[in-house]
């Protein structure tokens, strides 16, 4: 199998420099300190993923002839592209960046719609925020940031590096994501449900017959998310004239407001439109280990264990612009998306959804399943989980049996005042987990995808170190960055502790 990504853009914008970076190891200072000749024509390689039996390929079309590559017949390049990376240099005017962006989308639509559209404002570093705030106010008048597209602010400036990296990161995943584990089954079930709404809503009231015509859905799936809409006092349904009528409940308006505006799938299932920020303070930066929601199989929420007061909502709450007009994200849609998702992969006869990831720019959540609970940990996106994934797993099992009449109780009459004393011994839990994990890391004992931002770092520090007369080393030195690429995407920990391991044999012989 194979996937194709272009990088195409304005001569000079730093296509080439970003495709030499981070798909065949360059040194990113060098690239900087030192300006690359023009590419002409079309420069193409392979990147293999033997992990995922995959291959991707990678090509750079020269924007010195991008009349050749959008105006003729050899735009056909683009036919069958996963991916398209529109390079742009962030201090070309307002109206080139619209004016090529638009170009590219026309393109698209014309000729391979199905195609995602990255577009990196690159060399951000050689602007103001102001100027940042500005180009963010004319994206947003002029493009709707749908699922096609996305823009995305990068530099390899050293104090920018680790972010666009993890971008990079995204993007190879999204590329990849038909045969990558579905981390985004969560999001398309609120994605779906909120169609429904939207519909009912703008329409007031809509037969069952017209909203299977106007949203295109399976009728099955449109089917299981009205009744799960219905139990939940979302929507009613009344028959007149042997019509199923849908109309909206109070409640149901309510909600849903809150969903529209808080739990919106493009925060959670791409790399954000956002500047990057120069520096991360403390708070900013999320614990390995958040928090975690307990649920019974309803999506009624029973107990919610934090590192700290509000840790949930602090971490979340990052995601969503300082506006006075958002509501505060509510915790509680989550079990009940959650046991709606786990209800319909029953009847679909998917496996169980333990196990089950989703992932979003500023947390990761994770959904552990029990015979009549369900657990949601949400932890830092970057932390190697199947390292601890037993750990946490067994800490559930044991809470649920030591404490099995408590639980059975809160469900059955809704008070849950016995069960609140477990919040103070799963935060006593929470810390420990913490520092088990941490430890583990000081202790080379597991990589994760912060680790590997540093080593790739370090990587490349190295590569400038080493004398240029080493030419296989420094060859060596490249193939390792790329393989740190690799081993992200395919999650392959262990081959990140060798390529650790290896870079340091390197560094204690040529570097004193």
């Amino acid at each position: 199998m194979s996937e194709k990504i272009i990088f195409v853009g304005p001569s000079g914008a730093g296509k080439t420099t970003l495709r030499k970076v981070f798909f065949e190891g360059e040194s990113s200072t060098k690239l900087l300190e030192y300006a690359l000749e023009p590419t002409y024509g079309e420069e193409s390689l392979i990147m293999r993923l033997p992990g995922l039996n995959q291959d991707v390929g990678i090509f750079d079309l020269a924007g010195q002839e991008n009349k050749r590559w959008l105006d003729t017949d050899e735009k056909r390049i683009f036919i069958g592209t996963k991916l398209i990376l529109v390079v742009i240099d962030i201090s070309s005017s307002y109206d080139e960046i619209v004016k090529f962006t638009r170009k590219i989308i026309d393109l698209r639509d014309a000729l391979t719609p199905s195609t995602f559209i990255f577009v990196l404002l690159h060399k951000i570093d050689l602007v103001s925020e102001k100027k940042v705030r500005e180009i963010k106010s004319v994206i947003k008048s002029n493009f709707s940031n749908g699922s096609l597209l996305n823009f995305l602010f990068t530099s390899l400036k050293r104090e920018y590096f680790a972010q666009t990296f993890s971008y990079f990161i995204d993007i190879m995943k999204i590329c990849l994501q038909d045969i990558l584990p579905d981390e985004g089954l969560l999001l398309n079930m609120v994605d779906e449900s909120l169609k429904i709404i939207q519909q009912i809503d703008s329409e007031v009231i809509v037969s069952k017959d017209d909203l299977y015509e106007k949203l295109n859905r399976p009728d099955k799936l449109v089917n299981f998310l009205i009744e799960s809409l219905v139990n939940k006092g979302h929507v009613e349904i009344k028959n007149v004239e042997n019509k199923d009528l849908l109309s909206l409940t109070n409640k149901g308006r309510v909600i849903y407001k809150k969903i529209s505006k808080d739990f919106s799938p493009a925060s959670f299932d791409k790399p954000e439109s956002r500047s990057i920020t120069k520096k991360l303070t403390v708070e900013e930066k999320a614990p390995s280990f958040i928090g975690a929601l307990i649920a019974n199989k309803d999506g009624i929420s029973l107990l919610n264990i934090e590192l700290f007061d509000n840790a949930l909502k602090n971490f979340i709450s990052q995601s969503v612009p300082n506006d006075d007009t958002i509501i505060p994200f509510d915790l509680e849609l989550i079990p009940m998306f959650i046991s709606a998702l786990e209800k319909f992969s029953l009847e679909l006869n998917i496996q169980d959804l333990t196990g089950f990831g989703l992932k979003g720019s500023n947390l990761k959540m994770h959904i552990f399943s029990f015979d009549n609970y369900t657990v949601t940990i949400f932890m830092n996106p970057n932390i190697n989980l199947k390292a601890i994934e037993n750990k946490i797993n067994n800490y559930f099992k044991n809470l649920f049996e030591a404490h099995k009449d408590k639980f059975e109780m809160g469900i059955k009459t809704g008070k849950l005042d016995d069960l609140f004393p477990l919040k103070e011994t799963g935060r006593t839990w929470l810390e420990e987990l913490n520092k088990s994990y941490q430890n583990m890391v000081f202790n080379s004992e597991i990589m994760d995808k912060e680790n590997a931002q540093v080593l790739y770092s370090k990587i490349d520090d190295l590569y400038d170190d080493i004398n240029k007369e080493f030419s296989v080393t420094l060859e060596k030195v490249k193939k390792l960055k790329v393989d740190i690429m690799k081993s992200i995407i395919e999650k392959d920990f262990e081959e990140l502790k060798k390529i650790s391991n290896i870079a340091q044999e390197i560094k204690n012989r040529f570097v004193t």
